[in-house]
């Protein structure tokens, strides 16, 4: 996990890809991309491939890393925050979703679909915030936080304690939502408690999605080695990107520079997408 060394923010992720030869047993059984994003001054996008969604992974990932981690609520990541002494970020916007899919559903439980409409309502006023204030610098969202944010959160803590026993009574999906915000909920306080925090982990899931949608063309990798080369691209190609370069001319230069770099000798720091000069690559606009 070189890439994220020294980083002191991490949103994580983790997606399915089919790879032929990676399982003796079973060729279509799943493997898994899992994706690292630096959040601090300069975005570094990391891909790694496993072939398994064990927690074992993890800790080998982000082993040695001990700031804030953002993840969805997958308990994976659990025991590497514990070990490396990081601080655990939940997302809201999978706590939001899963009361979003109730109401989307058509569900004919009037009552559960109020629940979800009501968790959808309050966590949208979180939401508002962070749109108003999504240009200020660290310390002034977390004044604004503090003085909003918090307020809302206190009253998310009440409605989930008054409704959450009906909630399990009603059972099925929405007994399900109360349950994950319930337990995610210290984890979701985090971003309260630094301005350079986001609310939710789309940063990451942004980073991912091109995987998966480009997994709907190419299908499946055959062999490991293309797994792991896969995710070596996608890692250079959205790095690129996150830092505002537009991929192919991106690739371009650095087909075309690095192997004067390898002759020389020469650090390839200077190659890195942060240190481009707005002359040698075109920028995403």
């Amino acid at each position: 996990m070189g890439l994220l060394w020294g980083l002191q923010y991490i949103q994580a992720d983790e997606t399915t890809l089919q790879v032929v030869n990676a399982h003796k047993s079973k060729a279509t059984k799943k493997s898994y991309i899992w994706l690292g994003v630096g959040m601090d001054k300069y975005k570094v996008v990391y891909m790694h491939y496993a072939n398994n969604r064990s927690a074992v992974v993890a800790s080998e990932l982000f082993k040695g890393f001990n700031g804030y981690l953002q993840t969805d609520g997958y308990a994976g990541y659990n025991a590497t925050v514990q070990t490396n002494d990081m601080t655990h970020l939940a997302c809201w916007a999978h706590a939001r979703r899963k009361f979003a899919d109730i109401v989307k559903s058509g569900v004919s439980d009037l009552e559960s679909k109020r629940y979800a409409q009501e968790a959808i309502i309050l966590i949208q006023k979180l939401y508002k915030i962070e749109r108003e204030i999504k240009d200020d610098p660290p310390e002034q969202k977390l004044l604004i936080r503090k003085e909003k944010s918090q307020a809302i959160i206190n009253t998310i803590r009440e409605w989930i304690n008054t409704k959450f026993y009906k909630a399990q009574e009603l059972a099925g999906a929405i007994a399900k939502a109360f349950v994950y915000l319930n337990n995610q909920f210290a984890k979701l306080e985090v971003y309260l408690t630094d301005g350079r925090l986001n609310i939710d982990n789309n940063g990451a899931e942004n980073h991912i999605r091109p995987m998966v949608l480009g997994r709907k063309n190419w299908l499946f990798a055959t062999s490991v080695k293309g797994a792991e080369a896969i995710a070596t691209w996608y890692t250079i190609i959205e790095t690129a990107k996150a830092n505002g370069l537009e991929p192919y001319h991106y690739l371009k230069y650095l087909m075309t520079e690095f192997p004067y770099y390898q002759r020389d000798g020469r650090d390839i720091e200077a190659l890195l997408p942060w240190n481009v000069s707005d002359d040698g690559v075109v920028r995403i606009s």
